[in-house]
């Protein structure tokens, strides 16, 4: 089990992300939102994370939370990665509108990456 968030695991393209906006499929658990594609031609899963500069004016407080967003992803990437051949493209926006708790930031990514899970297999 690789607990790693390597660069070829980061979604960076500008088009692809447009392309989830427009085209994906959602799941919410606030305060966490994922657009997501099913995609069975890429090796591993891609994800990105936004924060809106709407809801935290400061880059200090944006950057805390996608770091915390990251962490949380990167230690239980593994839920999605174990089951089925499908990967996934994934973008997770904090929705809330306050600075969040760790805690409260697991709980959602559990259940969203749960309902990614079972819709893999």
């Amino acid at each position: 089990m690789n607990k790693k968030f390597p660069k070829t695991e980061k979604l960076k393209s500008t088009k692809t992300i447009e392309t989830l906006f427009s085209e994906g499929r959602t799941y919410t658990k606030f305060p966490i939102k994922v657009f997501f594609l099913p995609n069975k031609e890429i090796d591993t899963n891609l994800a990105a994370f936004a924060v809106p500069k709407r809801n935290f004016k400061s880059a200090v407080d944006r950057n805390r939370v996608k770091r915390q967003l990251r962490e949380v992803y990167r230690l239980h990437k593994h839920l999605i990665e174990e089951s089925g051949n499908t990967r996934f493209k994934m973008l997770f926006l904090y929705l809330g509108k306050v600075k969040p708790e760790y805690v409260q930031l697991e709980k959602s990514m559990l259940k969203l990456l749960k309902k990614l899970q079972e819709d893999n297999s």
